[in-house]
C-alpha cells in the first residue's frame, strides 16, 4: 500500500525536528526543515501547522520545533506493559512515604520522565509528564548510563555543557561522572545527593529487558536532610525494580 504523500513528508518533518533535537544542537525553524527534508515551504507551513495541532511537534518562541506532547505519549505507549505495571508500586512508594517515584527513559543525552506519583510532602517541585533533564545529572539518568563504561560516557558526552547544569553535587566532567557511576554500581544503587536539585537526594535502579539491555530507570526523591528512611526506600526501589524487570521480560 502507498502512503499518502502528505503523511510521508509529515512524518519525514517530524523525523528531522526529533532527531535534531536529541542531538542537543539548536533546532529548526520551519524554513530549514524545509530545506533539509527537501519540500517546499509553503507545503511545511501547513504540515508543521497540522502537526502542532495534533501535538506532535511544538515551536517555541524562537520558532524552533520540537516534539509535542503527543509525539511523547505515542513513543511512551511502546513500553505500555512497563508503565501500566509501574503505576500501582509507584503509588505504594508515594502513599508510604514523602518521595515522587518515577520512571524514566533516555533519549540520547536526554532523560525523558514517562510516568511518576509524589506523596505528601514530596520534595521536588514542578514536575510533570514528559519532563527533559540532562540524563548524567539525575538519579534516574545516570541509573540508564548504568552499562556505560567511560569510553562510552566520552563518546555519548562529547558535546554537553557540564557547567552551569544541575546542583552542587553534579558532575561537572566525564571524569566525575564515572568516578560516581563506578562508587554506585560498587553500591548496587544510584545515589545522587544534590547532583541535579539542591537539597534531593535520589535513589534510582535500571530495568532491564530479556536480553538485559537497560530500558528505562525506577527512581525516588526526597529531601537530603530526611534520612529516616533511607534504607526502607532502598529496598522498596529495588524490589520495585525487580517487579519491572519480571514484566518487561515477559513481554
Amino acid at each position: 500500500m502507498q502512503i499518502p504523500s502528505s503523511l510521508a513528508q509529515g512524518l519525514r518533518l517530524v523525523e528531522i525536528a526529533v532527531e535534531r533535537e536529541r542531538s542537543g544542537r539548536p533546532g529548526y525553524t520551519a524554513s530549514r526543515l524545509a530545506d533539509t527534508a527537501g519540500i517546499e515551504r509553503s507545503r511545511v507551513s501547513r504540515l508543521t501547522r497540522e502537526l502542532r495541532d495534533l501535538e506532535y511537534l511544538e515551536r517555541d518562541d524562537a520558532q524552533v520545533f520540537r516534539a509535542g506532547d503527543r509525539f511523547l505519549s505515542v513513543a511512551a505507549a511502546l513500553q505500555e506493559p512497563l508503565l501500566r505495571a509501574s503505576r500501582p508500586l509507584l503509588r505504594s512508594i508515594a502513599a508510604r512515604f514523602p518521595v515522587t517515584a518515577r520512571i524514566t527513559g533516555r533519549d540520547g543525552v536526554r532523560a525523558i520522565l514517562l510516568r511518576f506519583e509524589a506523596g505528601a510532602g514530596a520534595a521536588d517541585a514542578a514536575v510533570h509528564s514528559g519532563m527533559i533533564t540532562p540524563v548524567w545529572s539525575t538519579g534516574a539518568g545516570r541509573a540508564l548510563l548504568w552499562d556505560h563504561g567511560a569510553g562510552e560516557l566520552e563518546a555519548l558526552l562529547a558535546d554537553v555543557q557540564f557547567v552551569g547544569v544541575g546542583g552542587p553535587g553534579g558532575a561537572r566532567s566525564v571524569t566525575e561522572l564515572d568516578a560516581l557511576m563506578r562508587r554506585d554500581r560498587a553500591a548496587g544503587i544510584i545515589r545522587a545527593e544534590d547532583e541535579y536539585d539542591d537539597g534531593v537526594l535520589e535513589l534510582a535502579l535500571p530495568i532491564r529487558d530479556a536480553r538485559d539491555a537497560v530500558v528505562a530507570a525506577i527512581s525516588v526523591s526526597s529531601s537530603s536532610r530526611d534520612r529516616d528512611h533511607v534504607e526502607t526506600l532502598v529496598e522498596a526501589t529495588t524490589h520495585a525494580a525487580a517487579r519491572l524487570a519480571a514484566v518487561v521480560e515477559a513481554h
